[in-house]
């Protein structure tokens, strides 16, 4: 077994960490996680530690070599997936946090938005970047972390800050704080980049106020020449080999690599990408992301929709005390009570393909008859609604839609989900697509596989197909749409989106 080679992907998301080993037949030899708290200090923010985040990368790591009964020396390399958006600033000297990082949901930088959005408009930085201004990206949580703050002004001026999403800051501190870099996939999640020349924009840089010197060097994702070293415990001397943001690490994982490829991962919330080849495509209300890169001239592009609450709304119908079990949906979908009941759970506004910050959440269609069912039910609608929102957008599908994450393992959400997209879904029995999306990389890149062989991998999986005449589901989704527009326009401060 000590002869064996092996991949150690790290898979850092929004409520944990995982470690999966897999060995060259992409099997699973070993797991840990750990999870991390979230910090909640107002209404609308969101923020994690960064040093506990670390902590806990370096116990799974740890972790997972232990319980695979492995030595390290036999591991080829490490890939790191990542949740994107989130953001951190740390002294370079120190290695210190400036402060605690602030999570892609977070709210708090709407003013900064709305302002760079009155001013400068939309259109222009949507063809540099491939996004939409929104608090969602990066690059606002930079500027408000340095508006807010003389000492990091003052420590800029020093040069001595830095600034990344949570790849850059593991790069860093894994590899003895030797490198500063992100990748393609990372760097197209900040609204700083130029998706053409994938470098930063010097253009965008001006108008967020953001000096170049603190960010990230940007590599292809699949390194041939890798991230660096790492220098941590019985790791030293390990290579980092590839990195991805969670999403683009799924769609890699789930061996979408063709033109027109799809995948759907519901986590908390759920993220629907296309695989668009060399070609930047764009597509109203949807956002244009790099999927992956192997070279300087060598990147896939992808049109991605992006929905901040999916599985997360069943942890609320839970606090709310509507729902105990999992076991309760099954009877919910099956439940013929009413069917005009629909919940749009806009609880921090809309991203894809409504991108309004002024939405909030509503329940719409409430009866006597309305019951616990009902409401989960309405529930498990919403998940399932906004994926078709943003399939509908992008056209052009392949023969099957890929799907992963905590709630695809429902069988009766996803045969909901294949009715009412009237397409057909394929679901693999490995769960974990983005640590294999990040396993992947490492391994392209340390030539343990090659575009072609990973095809071969982890093949086993379900298939769901449509049963349900599409018509009945045609008028479900023209009420569906009705609601989502009488939760629009809700908070007066942000009545500025015209979509």
């Amino acid at each position: 077994m000590q002869n064996k080679r092996y991949i150690a992907a790290v898979d850092q998301g929004t409520t944990g960490t995982k470690c999966l080993i897999f060995d060259t037949n992409g099997k699973v030899i070993s797991k840990a996680y750990k999870r991390h708290r979230q910090i909640l200090p107002k209404e609308g923010w969101v923020e994690h530690d960064p040093l506990e985040i670390l902590d806990n990368v370096k116990f799974i790591l740890s972790s997972a070599v232990h319980s695979a009964n492995i030595e390290t020396k036999n591991i080829v390399a490490v890939g790191i997936s990542n949740q994107r958006e989130t953001t951190i600033l740390w002294d370079k000297r120190t290695g210190l946090p400036l402060s605690n990082a602030i999570v892609w949901q977070d709210m708090r930088t709407q003013d900064i938005i709305k302002k760079i959005r009155g001013r400068y408009g939309e259109k222009e930085i949507e063809q540099r970047t491939g996004l939409r201004l929104s608090t969602y990206f990066s690059a606002s949580k930079i500027k408000w972390l340095i508006d807010k703050s003389d000492k990091i002004k003052d420590l800029i001026k020093e040069r001595r800050v830095l600034a990344g999403n949570i790849d850059s800051w593991l790069i860093w501190k894994l590899t003895e704080e030797n490198n500063h870099l992100t990748d393609y996939t990372n760097a197209s999640r900040t609204l700083l980049m130029n998706l053409r020349t994938k470098e930063w924009d010097s253009d965008m840089l001006d108008i967020f106020k953001i000096p170049e010197s603190i960010l990230p060097d940007i590599k292809p994702s699949i390194n041939n020449n890798g991230f660096g070293t790492m220098n941590y415990g019985s790791f030293r001397g390990v290579r980092i080999m590839g990195v991805m943001g969670d999403q683009q690490a799924a769609l890699l994982g789930e061996r979408a690599v063709y033109n027109s490829d799809i995948k759907v991962t519901y986590g908390t919330g759920s993220f629907i990408l296309q695989n668009t080849g060399r070609k930047i495509k764009r597509e109203k209300g949807l956002l244009t992301t790099c999927a992956y890169g192997t070279g300087k001239n060598d990147c896939t592009y992808a049109l991605e929709g992006s929905v901040p609450i999916s599985g997360e709304i069943f942890d609320w119908l839970k606090e709310l005390g509507i729902m105990k079990s999992f076991t309760e949906i099954k009877e919910a979908i099956n439940s013929s009570i009413d069917n005009n009941l629909f919940l749009v759970p806009a609880f921090s506004g809309l991203f894809s393909p409504y991108w309004d910050e002024s939405a909030r959440g509503i329940i719409i269609g409430i009866t006597r008859k309305s019951n616990k069912l009902a409401f989960i039910r309405s529930a498990v609608y919403s998940i399932c609604m906004q994926v078709v929102d943003i399939i509908k957008r992008m056209g052009n599908l392949s023969g099957k839609i890929n799907v992963d994450g905590g709630v695809a393992s429902n069988d009766y959400i996803m045969q909901l989900q294949a009715d009412l997209l009237g397409k057909l879904i394929y679901r693999s029995d490995l769960v974990e697509e983005s640590a294999f999306g990040a396993a992947l990389s490492a391994g392209i890149a340390s030539e343990v596989w090659d575009f072609k062989s990973i095809k071969n991998l982890n093949t086993s999986g379900r298939y769901f197909y449509p049963k349900v005449d599409n018509k009945v589901y045609n008028s479900m989704y023209t009420k569906w749409v009705d609601a989502v527009k009488r939760s629009r326009n809700w908070n007066e401060s942000f009545k500025y989106n015209k979509n």
